[in-house]
């Protein structure tokens, strides 16, 4: 056999065992954890006081996540194109790769609310469509690491008036 041959073939060999223990290390990406605090809402002017909460785990340290809404099909959201998500919340991990941060208001009314807006930039809550009721997911992503973590948002009917 040639020396060409046998170079060629010995790379050939290294590139394939660099890229088995590549594939062995990388693997799958990890699924991290998120808690939501309250998990059961109604949608009413009390969330602004009181904000949904969300913590995390498993993530990068110091890692930025985002913390987003899947918008279920029928469920439309203004400016939103169909299919895209919706964001909550963004926060920054400890070195442990923890979270904790509140929902915003401007989040609260835009996505839960689905209020308008006047030209002054204060919320209508007058022409508000808020969230129906139901289960919608919420996704967190660690920007770095791609770590994800899902848990659900119960949206719940106001009580009946008296």
């Amino acid at each position: 056999m040639g020396s060409t041959l046998r170079n060629k073939i010995l790379w050939v060999s290294a590139i394939l065992i660099l890229w088995g223990c590549a594939s062995q290390t990388m693997g799958p990406p990890r699924e991290g954890k998120l808690l939501i605090t309250p998990e059961k809402v109604v949608i009413e002017p009390g969330l602004l006081k009181n904000p949904i909460k969300f913590s995390g785990s498993g993530f990068g340290a110091k890692e930025m996540v985002v913390v987003e809404m899947v918008v279920p099909p029928g469920v439309e959201m203004k400016g939103v194109k169909k299919g895209e998500d919706v964001g909550l919340a963004y926060a920054t991990c400890d070195n442990a790769g923890n979270f904790e941060v509140s929902m915003a208001p401007t989040a609260t009314l835009n996505w839960l609310f689905r209020t308008e807006w006047s030209p002054t930039l204060a919320p209508n809550l007058k022409q508000a469509k808020p969230l129906p009721p139901g289960k919608y997911e919420i996704r967190a992503t660690g920007v770095d690491t791609g770590v994800t973590a899902k848990a659900y948002l119960e949206v719940q009917a106001p009580p009946a008036k008296k």
